[in-house]
């Protein structure tokens, strides 16, 4: 607990007698006020069980709260493999399409990918793999790992038109849909109200490539001989070594743009598994690192694309204690003690387990990096942007209350300027981002200092108050370059060609006897579903027999459930793409009626529900 400095001022009144209790009154008020809030803040985000902000009591659960991400070189990760297909981009002279593979954890290690473009088995030995197609076809294939494992199915279908220019191809379907959740907004009982841009979730990582000039990132690959900048003048760079020429900057664009990618997989998965949106975090790991993931700031020790420290992780322990059992093992024998219960150099030691497993230099790596590790650290820092989001959350739910022993004009006085403030005084969705930015760049002390200066003010808290109340250097700076970087995110997406990068071609598999004929095909059918109550008993529904307004809840094999409700008495499913052959169970909630089928490759199920007219009695008891 902070000591409160004695007021010289104060006493220095009293005793030459000037009478002026108000202002004495509101200097005691706001003194213990002030006080009595870091105490409340220091136990509320010390105590990580502790999260009941009144505007998300009534929330669904948040998801992924238990799960927490470690570093793969702790040991704890497990490989999934994901497979994607994506169509090249305008006119080509021959008709193709990519897929890709990549495995949730970073390793040496080839990723294959197989499967068929209509009845003819290819191989495909690394990724990208281009596989030329002709007209329409059905592709099938999976992603396989060498040590067993495999993707899911990826089923598409993709047709081909010609014209004077080329060819122009189109992925028509494709069986993959991916549910996101923006954690933080339900963190925050806050949604988008302005439907912006910045905080979509994609469904394919290279819906998040970009084109970006990166000035510092050109140096760092001319400097380390991964762009070869020989033939300009001082080797590409100014006399300071800091910055490329326009000759060096030319020389490094390409490799430029395929290093600030080579994460986006990582990025989107992080994205999908934590809640925060993929564009949100690819830009603070530009800002932070500009993509490299060297110790820039090695002066205050941070490491990373995140450029993370050891306050960044402490406030990760705090809030994990799933982080800190898996971690803990590693350097110490008894792991029975809570985080925050352990002397501070056991702490330490922690921290530095977290902060070793997601530093990317490595002297003995090429170019002195350990890229895998960069990758695989990307979900830390996606979860520790999370954690910021509730650090904020948490210290706005904090009450500002008047000290009660203050007079009464005093405290009324209080009491409206905490009316005008308030625990959620105006803060809409993009304020509550811009003050988890400023707590993961300047820390929790400047966001709580700056919230405390801003409800004394009178003042609500909002970002355009609140960075007026700053004194933490840089910060106002940082956010707000930081969000109009983001808002322009779109003006640089960017599709590779096959200039920009190395694409291998699949190894054609000669054809077998009997042909091997994929067995699994996409559906185009639709189920419709029908509900009425026959008044008439007469066996059939009648026009003013249909209800409205009833749930059909659609139920597949695989666990997957979709929710309608009828209109004028019906409910029609679309189950395009799906796989034909699934079991389909379509039920009336609370009704205890049920009806099942397999999924046909095509056509509609029609299926009705007759409810008969209730038998009213016609003699009162």
């Amino acid at each position: 607990m902070r000591k409160r400095k004695p007021h010289s001022i104060f006493t220095a009144l009293l005793i030459l007698g000037i009478g002026l209790p108000g202002l004495v009154g509101i200097l005691a008020v706001q003194a213990k006020t002030a006080e009595e809030q870091a105490n409340a803040a220091l136990l509320a985000l010390q105590n990580n069980s502790t999260n009941t902000p009144a505007q998300t009591q009534t929330a669904p659960p948040i998801p992924f709260q238990t799960s927490t991400f470690v570093p793969s070189s702790l040991g704890f990760s497990q490989v999934v493999l994901y497979g994607f297909i994506q169509a090249p981009v305008g006119h080509v002279s021959s008709p193709y399409v990519i897929l890709t593979s990549f495995g949730s954890v970073p390793r040496e290690g080839s990723v294959a990918i197989r499967g068929f473009v209509n009845n003819q088995e290819f191989i495909c030995t690394s990724s990208p793999c281009a596989v030329s197609i002709e007209g329409g076809a059905r592709l099938i294939f999976r992603a396989y790992s060498d040590t067993g494992e495999s993707s899911d199915e990826v089923i598409a279908t993709v047709s081909v038109t010609q014209d004077s220019k080329g060819y122009l191809v189109v992925i028509d379907s494709v069986n993959q849909f991916t549910s996101f959740v923006d954690s933080c907004s339900q963190i925050w009982g806050l949604s988008d109200e302005f439907n912006v841009r910045w905080d979509e979730f994609v469904q394919f990582p290279y819906q998040i490539n970009t084109r970006k000039t990166l000035h510092t990132l050109a140096t760092n690959l001319i400097l380390n001989g991964i762009v070869d900048a020989s033939g300009c003048t001082a080797g590409g760079l100014n006399l300071s070594l800091n910055w490329p020429t326009s000759c060096g900057l030319e020389a490094a664009t390409s490799k430029m743009i395929e290093w600030q990618n080579q994460y986006d997989q990582y990025i989107w998965l992080a994205s999908k598994n934590v809640g925060i949106p993929p564009k949100v975090l690819k830009t603070l790991i530009e800002i932070e690192s500009q993509f490299w993931p060297g110790n820039s700031r090695f002066y205050v020790d941070e490491f990373g694309l995140g450029q993370i420290n050891q306050l960044g992780v402490d406030v990760l322990l705090r809030r994990d204690a799933s982080l800190y059992q898996k971690v803990c093992p590693t350097v110490l024998a008894d792991c029975s003690i809570p985080y925050l219960s352990l002397e501070r150099s056991q702490q330490a030691l922690i921290r530095g387990a977290v902060m070793a497993s997601i530093d990317a230099t490595c002297p003995t790596c090429e170019y002195g990096l350990d890229l895998d590790r960069a990758k695989d650290s990307v979900s830390l820092i996606a979860q520790l942007l999370r954690a910021n989001c509730q650090q904020v959350d948490d210290i706005l739910s904090i009450p500002y209350k008047p000290d009660p022993d203050a007079d009464a004009a005093t405290a009324t006085a209080i009491v409206a300027t905490v009316a005008a403030g308030g625990t959620r005084p105006g803060a809409n969705y993009d304020d509550y981002w811009r003050f988890t930015l400023l707590s993961y760049h300047s820390g929790v002390n400047c966001f709580q200092t700056a919230v405390r200066n801003t409800r004394e003010a009178g003042l609500p808290v909002t970002w355009e108050n609140l960075q007026e109340q700053l004194k933490c250097k840089g910060g106002r700076d940082y956010v707000n370059g930081f969000m109009n970087t983001l808002s322009v995110f779109d003006q640089y997406l960017y599709q590779p060609t096959d200039a920009d990068r190395i694409v291998v071609a699949p190894t054609i598999v000669p054809t077998r006897t009997p042909v091997p004929t994929p067995t699994v095909y996409i559906s185009s059918s639709k189920i419709n579903v029908r509900a009425y109550i026959d008044r008439n008993a007469n066996g059939a529904p009648d026009a003013d027999e249909w209800i409205d307004g009833m749930t059909v809840l659609l139920t597949t094999s695989e666990n997957e459930q979709i929710s309608m409700r009828t209109e004028n008495g019906l409910a029609v499913f679309d189950m395009t793409g799906y796989r034909p052959g699934i079991r389909i169970t379509i039920s009336l909630p609370g009704l205890y009626r049920s009806e099942s089928f397999d999924l046909p490759q095509q056509g509609d199920v029609n299926i009705i529900f007759k409810f008969d007219q209730p038998v009213l009695p016609t003699i009162l008891p």
